[in-house]
C-alpha cells in the first residue's frame, strides 16, 4: 500500500512544536527579529570602542540571544520540513530559517573577527573577568581559529556566502526526500509495500524474507539511477569546496581542515590530527572484514543464498517474527533497558515520550533518516516508527541523544554549544547497547539470544560496516580531490565499488547497487563525520560492558561527562570515564566483541 499523507499522521505520532512556537504566525515573528538582531550584534562588533571586558560581555550576551533565536528557529523549520519535504509551506519555512541563518552566520564572523582583533595578552587580561569566563568554551574556540584565519573582509565575504556552501547537502535532501521516486516492492506474499532508501536501510535490508529484500533494493537502484549525475555534481561540488577552503586558510590538507574546523551550527570539530581518522579506518576496516565475512559465510549458507548481494548483508539467519513492537512496546522497553543509566536518564527519557518530543508516523515525503535536533525548550527526535526491532534501535539510539542534548544544553550558553563529532554519536549507541542488553537477560533460551544477537549486529554493521565503507569512500575521493583529480559519475562509482569488494572480497556478488552507494546516505555531504560512527560506537561498546557489569561509580562520571560534552574536546571526554580512544587498543576490543557474538551465532546455527 502507498504510504499515508502527512495529514493523515495521527497526532500522538507526531511531535508537539508548541513549546518552540505556538503557531507559525509567533515563528514569523521570531524570524524576523533575527536580521535586527543580527545587525545590533555587527554594529557593536565592528565599533572600535571596546575599552573594557564589559563591552566585550555586551556582545556576547547579545550573541547569546541571537543563537537562541535562530536555534529555535531552524529546529522548528527543519522539524516541519522532516514531517513532509514536499510540502511548500515546509519548504517556504526552510527558505527563510537558511537565509536568517545566513545572516546570523555573518554576525557571529563580525564577533570572531572583532575578538581576533584584541591583541592576546589584553584577551587573556579580560578573561579573567567573572562575565567573561563563562565564555571561555567559545573564546577557546576562537583563539585556536586564529593560524587558518583570513583578512575580516575576506572572512564576511565567506560567511555571506555560507548559505550557498550548503547547497549541495540542500540539493541531496530536495532529490531523495521530494523528488526521487520509488516503485512498491512485493514481499514473500505478494503485499505491496512502499519502499524509499531510508526504508530499505532500516528495514527492509534487515527482514528475512529474501524475495522482498531483493525487489525493494532494486527499486532503490531503480529510482537513484536517473539522479546519479545530478548527485555526482552536487557531491563533486562540496568535495571540491573544502578542498579549495583548506587551501585558502593554509591547512596542510583538506583532512586537517575536516578535523580541525567546525561544521556549521552547533556541530564542532572532531579536534583531532588526520592520523586518528586514517588509524581507526585502518584498524576498523581491515580487523573487521574477516569477521563480517565470516558472518556472511553462515549466512550464506544458513539462508541458502547462491549470489548474495549487497542488500543480503544484514538479513537475520532466522525470522525474527517475535521481534515486532508497538511504539507502546518500544517504549517499556527502552525505559527498562535506560534504568542502569540511573534515574536522570530515565527521567528524560519518560518526558520525551510523554511530552511529545518525538515524531514517529511513517508518511509520505519524510525526510530521508533520523535525527535528533537541540533547542532552547528540550531535544526533538525524527524516528520514523515500522514497529521492527530495527525501528526501535533506530529509536533508541536518537533518545540516546536526546539524553545527552538535554544534559549538554542546560549546563551550557547558547554561544558556548559546540558538540564534536567524535564524541556525540557515544550517547546514541549506548543505548542501543543497553537495549540489547535488556533483551538478551530476558531471552527466554539459546535460540532467542541468538536473535537479539542477530539484531544488535544490525548496530555493528551499521556503524562500523555501512558508515566505515562510507568514510573510506569519502577518504579516497578527498584525496584525489586534494591532488587536483578530477571528480565524476564514474569516479563516484569506480570508488564505491573498489572499496566494497575490498572489504567484502568474494563474499557478496557486487551490482549495480554498489556503484550507487555513495548516493544512499546524506553523511557523504557532512566532511569526515561518517567515522566518527566507529569512534562512539567503540566507546559505547566498552561503557555498556562496564555498565553491565555494575559499575556503579560510572553513572555519576558519565553524567558529568554529557553534562559537559558541548565544552571539552572529545579525547578530553573519553579520558574522563577512562577511555584512551586515540589509541588502536579500543577499537580492536569492539571487533574482538562483534567476534564474540559472530562465534555464538556460528555455535548457535551450526549445533542447532
Amino acid at each position: 500500500m502507498p504510504l499515508r499523507a502527512r495529514s493523515d499522521v495521527p497526532e500522538q505520532e507526531t511531535w508537539d512544536l508548541r513549546p518552540l512556537f505556538p503557531s507559525v504566525e509567533d515563528w514569523e515573528t521570531a524570524v524576523e527579529r533575527i536580521p535586527a538582531l543580527a545587525e545590533e550584534l555587527i554594529k557593536q562588533s565592528d565599533s572600535q570602542e571596546w575599552r573594557t571586558p564589559k563591552d566585550l560581555v555586551r556582545c556576547l550576551q547579545l550573541h547569546d540571544e541571537l543563537r537562541r533565536l535562530c536555534i529555535n528557529t531552524d529546529r522548528y523549520a527543519m522539524s516541519r520540513f522532516a514531517e513532509d519535504a514536499t510540502s511548500n509551506e515546509a519548504q517556504t519555512l526552510m527558505g527563510k530559517a537558511q537565509l536568517a541563518l545566513q545572516r546570523c552566520g555573518e554576525a557571529s564572523e563580525h564577533l570572531r573577527a572583532a575578538i581576533r582583533r584584541l591583541p592576546t595578552n589584553t584577551l587573556a587580561a579580560w578573561r579573567q573577568d567573572a562575565e567573561i569566563v563563562v565564555y571561555a568554551t567559545y573564546l577557546e574556540r576562537v583563539e585556536q581559529e586564529r593560524a587558518h584565519t583570513l583578512h575580516d573582509e575576506a572572512e564576511r565575504a565567506l560567511a555571506a556566502l555560507a548559505g550557498n556552501i550548503g547547497v549541495p547537502s540542500g540539493v541531496y535532501e530536495a532529490a531523495t526526500g521530494a523528488d526521487m521516486r520509488f516503485r512498491n516492492a512485493h514481499d514473500g506474499s505478494g503485499n505491496e509495500v512502499a519502499v524509499t532508501p531510508f526504508a530499505l536501510l532500516m528495514n527492509i535490508e534487515t527482514s528475512a524474507d529474501t524475495k522482498f529484500r531483493h525487489d525493494a533494493y532494486q527499486s532503490v537502484i531503480d529510482g537513484l539511477r536517473p539522479y546519479q549525475h545530478t548527485l555526482a555534481r552536487a557531491l563533486a561540488g562540496k568535495i571540491q569546496g573544502d578542498v579549495a577552503a583548506a587551501r585558502l586558510r593554509n591547512y596542510d590538507s583538506v583532512f586537517h581542515m575536516l578535523q580541525m574546523a567546525d561544521m556549521g551550527g552547533t556541530i564542532s570539530a572532531n579536534q583531532v590530527d588526520p592520523e586518528h581518522y586514517f588509524m581507526v579506518q585502518d584498524v576498523m576496516l581491515k580487523e573487521l572484514a574477516p569477521h563480517m565475512r565470516r558472518y556472511m559465510r553462515l549466512r550464506k549458507r544458513v539462508l541458502n543464498l547462491d549470489r548474495p548481494l549487497l542488500c543480503d548483508a544484514k538479513a537475520p539467519l532466522v525470522p525474527l517474527s517475535g521481534a515486532q513492537m508497538s511504539f507502546a512496546q518500544a517504549r517499556s522497553l527502552i525505559l527498562k533497558a535506560a534504568e542502569p543509566l540511573g534515574s536522570v536518564y530515565t527521567d528524560i527519557l519518560e518526558r520525551a515520550f510523554d511530552e511529545r518530543w518525538i515524531y514517529w508516523g511513517r508518511n509520505a515525503g519524510n525526510w530521508n533518516g533520523a535525527f535528533c535536533g537541540e533547542s532552547s525548550v528540550h531535544p526533538y527526535v525524527f524516528s520514523p516508527f515500522g514497529g521492527g526491532m530495527y525501528d526501535v534501535f533506530v529509536l533508541g539510539h536518537e533518545l540516546g541523544h536526546a539524553v545527552h542534548l538535554s544534559l549538554a544544553c542546560a549546563s551550557e550558553l547558547p554561544t558556548n554549544l559546540a558538540f564534536s563529532c567524535l564524541f556525540i554519536e557515544t550517547p546514541s549507541t549506548l543505548m542501543e547497547h543497553m537495549i540489547a542488553n535488556r533483551l538478551i537477560a530476558t531471552a527466554a533460551d539459546a535460540t532467542s539470544r541468538a536473535q537479539v544477537r542477530m539484531m544488535q549486529m544490525f548496530t555493528f554493521h551499521h556503524d562500523f560496516v555501512t558508515h566505515q565503507t562510507e568514510a573510506e569512500i569519502l577518504r579516497r575521493l578527498y584525496s584525489l580531490a586534494d591532488k587536483g583529480r578530477p571528480l565524476s559519475t564514474e569516479v563516484f562509482r569506480q570508488t564505491s565499488r573498489q572499496v566494497l569488494s575490498e572489504f567484502w572480497g568474494d563474499e557478496i556478488e557486487l551490482d549495480e547497487g554498489a556503484d550507487l552507494y555513495w548516493m544512499r546516505q546524506p553523511h557523504y555531504y557532512m566532511g569526515l563525520y561518517p567515522y566518527t560512527y566507529a569512534v562512539g560506537l567503540t566507546a559505547s561498546t566498552i561503557l555498556a560492558e562496564r555498565f553491565a557489569a555494575g559499575e556503579t561509580a560510572l553513572i555519576e562520571d558519565w553524567i558529568r561527562v554529557l553534562s559537559e560534552g558541548a565544552g571539552k574536546s572529545p579525547l578530553a571526554l573519553f579520558r574522563a570515564v577512562g577511555l584512551d580512544m586515540d589509541t588502536p587498543e579500543p577499537y580492536r576490543r569492539a571487533i574482538r566483541h562483534v567476534g564474540a557474538i559472530i562465534d555464538e551465532l556460528e555455535t548457535v546455527f551450526t549445533t542447532g
